[in-house]
């Protein structure tokens, strides 16, 4: 079914939600994104941010728990240009796609302006050694960022003592979490208000970006949607059936809610109405 429902958004105005397959999204572009954390750091208290793709969304509805962690994470933005041509299939209006890729360079830009500690976990150790150096580099005022790259291991079995006490001596106002989905969303739900960050973002293969280890597409390509088809070219063999996979199942999906939504708008009718 679609929602369009206006909440409390926070801190105090009103905010428009558009639900897709389920998973409610705030409408908002990237200045506002990057306003609302703002907001959220400057409040305190523990919050995590997602951003899903069409494949967070044809996982969610497969993992009741991913499915879960979506709908209740402090700000749902939109990584996909198919998900912003959804929502006006449903009748919502996100108003644009904003992709983590692009979302981390804007914060680490106001985190460098406002003094805020970021903290960056995952990746290999090379990896996050250079996308450290290279947002020192990048973003001369920004306080040093710390990193810890933490042996690959299944949710559960990592190693969550040492992440916690690295965490607690750093005092991060932003934790850029890289496991990946749905292991990134699923760890931070777990750890999000024990360990007490104002904002954890699921920040997935933005790390290979920030270290220069992976090139984003032409800015015409992601403008137009296409961004998907040089990510492919560029990992054909990883991601080849994960787009078929993603193809297959989320058209179909949003045209269901499609149908579901105008079969109850046309209930909703008096009868004898047009």
């Amino acid at each position: 079914m679609s929602l369009t429902v206006q909440l409390p958004a926070f801190p105090t105005k009103l905010e428009e939600l558009i639900a897709i397959l389920g998973v409610p999204f705030h409408a908002l572009t990237l200045e506002g994104a990057v306003d609302r954390v703002a907001a959220m750091v400057g409040d305190g208290g523990a919050h995590y941010v997602v951003t899903p793709n069409v494949d967070f969304l044809v996982k969610a509805q497969r993992d009741p728990d991913l499915r879960r962690i979506l709908v209740c994470a402090d700000l749902v933005l939109c990584d996909g240009k198919p998900i912003v041509w959804a929502s006006h299939w449903l009748g919502g209006s996100l108003p644009a796609r904003v992709a983590g890729s692009d979302l981390i360079p804007s914060l680490l830009e106001r985190a460098a302006a406002l003094g805020w500690r970021v903290f960056l976990l995952g990746g290999s150790p090379d990896v996050a050694a250079e996308a450290v150096s290279r947002i020192a580099a990048a973003y001369p005022a920004l306080p040093a960022v710390a990193h810890y790259s933490p042996p690959f291991r299944p949710l559960g079995e990592g190693d969550d003592a040492e992440i916690a006490a690295r965490v607690r001596a750093t005092r991060p106002d932003v934790m850029l979490v890289c496991f990946g989905c749905p292991k990134q969303e699923k760890w931070m739900s777990l750890h999000c208000k024990e360990l007490g960050v104002p904002v954890m973002i699921g920040a997935g293969a933005t790390i290979d970006f920030l270290a220069d280890r992976m090139a984003r597409a032409p800015a015409w390509m992601q403008r137009s949607g296409t961004e998907w088809l040089f990510r492919l070219l560029q990992e054909p063999r990883r991601l080849a059936r994960r787009y078929a996979d993603d193809l297959i199942h989320f058209f179909p999906a949003v045209m269901l809610q499609r149908w579901r939504q105008r079969r109850a708008g046309a209930g909703a009718r008096p009868k004898g109405r047009p």
